[in-house]
């Protein structure tokens, strides 16, 4: 793999309260695809973790303990879907807390809770960065903005001055899986996510384009 050093395409989708991050590593040319609402390399093919599943993902200490429930849940979710279409899940959570304290390309998958936040971003609910080469995402972190927000662990104790984790890391998850914003209604996938809505099902445009992939 060539070294992501001075040789790195840096592309920001910021969405209302969420975003992800794409850092490209120059690789060899590839032909186009349809996008099935997926990010895109500079060749038009869709970014994605190919045949690397499942995703091995770790909690950084940052995480509390009572948003590991919600984590989880959140991943059970996107792990039936691929066991529906594909007899694997898309996700593992691992114990241990390996790699960087803080986000950085370390060779792991991390999930982190941030107290700091760009002032410029404070808008921003969560962030997701993904790594890949050609068309093969190989490492994703994401970060959830405790810094601006407040949150909700349980659907019961629905607050709409906070937002619900679950819903919020559902979001991520779409895009650590290489799915990009979308406005469609029924979709984890829209750019925004306001306060006390619940959004914890995925919708028939999800799976569509999920499939198209995977």
């Amino acid at each position: 793999m060539k070294s992501l050093l001075n040789q790195t395409k840096v592309m920001a989708i910021l969405g209302i309260l969420s975003g992800i991050v794409l850092v490209e590593a120059c690789g060899r040319r590839l032909n186009p695809q349809p996008s099935c609402n997926f990010v895109e390399n500079q060749e038009l093919q869709r970014v994605s973790w190919t045949t690397d599943l499942p995703v091995n993902l770790y909690l950084d200490s940052s995480v509390p303990p009572d948003y590991v429930k919600p984590i989880s849940e959140a991943i059970a979710t996107w792990n039936a879907l691929g066991e529906k279409i594909n007899n694997r899940d898309f996700f593992i959570l691992n114990d241990g807390d390996p790699g960087s304290p803080t986000p950085a390309q370390d060779g792991y998958s991390k999930i982190y809770v941030m107290h700091s936040w760009e002032h410029s971003l404070a808008n921003e609910q969560a962030r997701t960065t993904i790594y890949w080469e050609g068309n093969r995402i190989y490492e994703a972190d994401m970060r959830i903005d405790a810094a601006n927000f407040q949150f909700f662990t349980d659907a019961l104790d629905r607050n709409f001055a906070q937002v619900d984790l679950q819903s919020l890391v559902l979001h991520e998850l779409g895009h650590m899986l290489g799915l990009a914003h979308t406005t469609a209604t029924d979709s984890v996938m829209q750019p925004s996510l306001a306060g006390g809505q619940i959004r914890e099902t995925l919708g028939q445009t999800d799976i569509k384009d999920i499939q198209c992939q995977y």
